[in-house]
């Protein structure tokens, strides 16, 4: 693990082999000591769970996922100066990603699926409306060009990397955009063409 502790599912953790390496004890020995705490069975069951990793060996060994207050009743127990700064550091990791974690539900990095099929039918319905005797090869330009100035506008590489905070604004930018150089263009070649 580069990391003391992660996510998993939607708790933050760390693991029993993690809590060894960094507080320099056999993996053996910590797992004894999760198995030897005085906690109630209950407390046990919601904050240590049994899983398994394999050893340099390829042997399939036991492991527990250990949710941030199963940490604080086993670390409890470790003592002197070195564990100290080490429970420091973990209580300041627990802290760090529960921030990352809260952020992320505050301010949805990208949109959800339900925006980006929202940009989609905006996008479609802008298209049918501004140009709705164009033929379908043509109508590939447009829904290339308002694409590429809608990422540009929001800085992203795809539409759907748009930030969740900028939703409506491309919204907007969509419902109002408009292509009389390329509808110009098209148009004249359709003429040409048919």
């Amino acid at each position: 693990m580069d990391s003391l502790v992660y996510q998993k599912n939607s708790a933050i953790v760390t693991d029993s082999l993690t809590i060894a390496k960094v507080f320099q004890k056999r993996h053996d020995k910590v797992l004894r000591d999760i198995k030897n705490l005085s906690c109630s069975e209950q407390f046990k069951v919601l904050n240590f769970g049994e899983s398994s990793y394999f050893n340099k060996q390829g042997r399939k060994m036991p492991l527990y996922i250990i949710k941030e207050n199963g940490f604080y009743i086993l670390a409890m127990g470790y003592t002197g100066d070195k564990a100290m700064a080490f429970k420091e550091q973990y209580i300041n990791e627990f802290q760090r990603m529960r921030t990352i974690l809260e952020s992320r539900k505050e301010h949805r990095l990208t949109l959800v699926s339900k925006q980006q099929n929202a940009i989609k039918d905006a996008v479609r319905t802008r298209i049918m409306l501004l140009y709705p005797s164009v033929r379908d090869n043509a109508r590939r330009k447009y829904y290339a060009r308002i694409y590429q100035q809608l990422k540009a506008k929001c800085g992203v590489e795809s539409y759907r990397d748009i930030n969740s905070l900028d939703f409506d604004f491309a919204m907007k930018f969509i419902q109002d955009w408009d292509s009389p150089k390329l509808a110009s263009a098209t148009i004249s070649e359709n003429l040409v063409k048919g």
